[in-house]
């Protein structure tokens, strides 16, 4: 069996290390070839031996030796019966300062690299965690025309981690599911949530910060110049840590006597903000419509992403101090959602926080758990204002919500996170490769 893996950093190249070890227990003869998208991903293979490249600046430098050739596939828009326009959308999306050009030619690069791996290699399956970036666009393109499958890895939520072959955040398989309500429940709903929420968080293992220090560093000295991959452009969070906190003064009120609307925000680069977010484009837009739409007597609090806080838009900032708006950041996450009347987000993980804790929901973006009767779906039929007013009075169908969670946890959702010590969810995974491959 070979087993192509396609990541971002070093956390990743680990994880499908893991996998490769366990599966070679049962599958002695598996091979296993892991592409990074991030020199960390890339140095952390190498130092231990495993066979692996760094893709996105590979292409690139494919594509400084080969303009010529890259440019007359793009005047076509098709390489090796490819279309290549709606392959970008993601980055185009992103950031509109990306040279579009650049961007088709680095795709071309990819269909050129990969497509000879596809030939070489020759990958039984393949593992991807990600689905929306033009590498991993490119790869399920080629997957199809080589009839191979593809498996999806995403972190999920209350230490866990989705499997799935279909995509993963709204892509995933239980979007589709359907809420049967004669479904035979396995066991108390109660007991359940009890069990997630007192289920104790596994022992990560010990991150090198050099790994990730050399991303920062290569992006520092590299990224405004012609060496840089383009699609690695503006997608990387990390270079954000050292931007400074001084935007996050706001009013400081502890004591809140209205009704309390906790807005979720998360991380802008995201793919859930790009592509499944259709009615929201920035936190700004979302802070400053959900603010002017709320009912009377009611406070909205923000919560920021923890690798986010004091680094959003300027003017969502500006807006907070203005209207002296609460963002709370020294409660833990599940006593602020305890404390809240409504839970607002447009589609973060928070959202299972929310529904363990029976908490009324509005989902804004699109996400697998945008289920009528256990949340309060926006769409662009219905009025903001109305649907932050029936929240308050809303309350989820406790059937309807005992049988979405047993669903998504015991069919969808594998036990352990991705930086477990253990790496409990990667040997989970490489039985399932081994059974049903």
């Amino acid at each position: 069996m070979n087993v192509l893996c396609i990541g971002y950093f070093d956390k990743f190249s680990r994880f499908f290390i893991g996998i490769k070890k366990e599966l070679k227990e049962k599958r002695p003869n598996a091979r296993f070839y892991i592409i990074s998208l991030f020199f960390s991903g890339y140095f952390y293979s190498c130092l231990r031996k495993h066979k692996s490249s760094i893709i996105t600046f590979k292409a690139w430098l494919n594509v400084l030796l080969h303009k010529k050739k890259f440019l007359t596939a793009i005047s076509k828009n098709s390489y090796k019966n490819i279309t290549l326009d709606t392959l970008i959308n993601y980055h185009t999306n992103l950031n509109k300062n990306i040279s579009r050009t650049s961007l088709l030619l680095q795709c071309v690069s990819y269909i050129d690299i990969l497509y000879k791996k596809f030939e070489t290699f020759k990958p039984d399956i393949i593992l991807l965690i990600g689905d929306s970036r033009l590498v991993f666009e490119v790869t399920k393109k080629l997957a199809l025309l080589f009839h191979v499958k593809v498996y999806y890895i995403e972190q999920g939520p209350y230490n866990t981690t989705f499997f799935d072959s279909k995509g993963v955040n709204a892509n995933h398989s239980i979007s589709d599911y359907i809420i049967n309500t004669s479904t035979a429940f396995e066991q108390d709903n109660d007991e359940l949530i009890k069990t997630l929420i007192k289920k104790p968080k596994p022992r990560p293992y010990r991150r090198s910060f050099l790994y990730r220090g050399f991303d920062w560093l290569i992006s520092f000295f590299f990224e405004k110049t012609i060496l840089y991959p383009p699609d690695l452009r503006y997608t990387d969070t990390y270079p954000r840590i050292f931007k400074q906190f001084k935007q996050r003064k706001v009013d400081s009120e502890k004591k809140i006597n209205s009704n309390v609307y906790l807005l979720v925000l998360q991380v802008p680069e995201d793919v859930n903000m790009i592509y499944h977010s259709p009615y929201f484009k920035r936190h700004y837009d979302i802070v400053k419509e959900v603010f002017f739409n709320l009912p009377r007597s009611s406070k909205l609090v923000i919560r920021e992403h923890p690798v986010y806080m004091g680094k959003y838009e300027k003017k969502l900032y500006q807006f907070v101090k203005k209207h002296h708006i609460y963002i709370e950041h020294e409660s833990s996450l599940q006593d602020t959602i305890k404390k809240a009347n409504v839970v607002i987000v447009n589609n973060s993980t928070v959202g299972i926080d929310a529904l363990i804790n029976q908490k009324p929901l509005i989902v804004l973006g699109n996400s697998y758990y945008k289920k009528e009767k256990i949340c309060l779906p926006y769409t662009k039929n219905k009025f903001l204002k109305a649907i932050l007013k029936e929240a308050l009075n809303f309350i989820p169908n406790k059937k309807y919500l005992n049988i979405f969670l047993q669903e998504l946890f015991y069919n969808h959702l594998i036990d352990g996170f991705i930086t477990d010590n253990d790496l409990k969810a990667a040997k989970i995974i490489a039985k399932k490769i081994h059974l049903n491959n």
